[in-house]
């Protein structure tokens, strides 16, 4: 996986977890830092698997599926984050 590649998915994976923050009602109890965070890994992680399975030249499936991965884990994130705050 090229550079670019991977800074094209971290790029998204940034401005999915801005969205993915913006997006839960009530707010989140997450950072906003963490949220970025987790949007990147997600993207950067999906990228990197369709790279391994499929090889160069995915890259429009790449960043479909890291863009999916980033959405799934900042909403389950999210979940467990809220999920942990009512046991207390």
């Amino acid at each position: 996986m090229s550079f670019f590649s991977l800074l094209w998915l971290a790029a998204l994976g940034l401005g999915i977890g801005a969205l993915g923050r913006a997006v839960v009602k009530n707010g989140t109890p997450m950072a906003t830092w963490m949220t970025t965070v987790v949007g990147v890994v997600g993207a950067v992680g999906g990228g990197g698997v369709i790279h391994a399975i499929l090889g160069d030249g995915h890259l429009l499936i790449g960043t479909g599926l890291g863009v999916a991965l980033a959405v799934l884990l900042v909403t389950a994130v999210t979940g467990w984050q809220r999920t942990r705050g009512q046991e207390s």
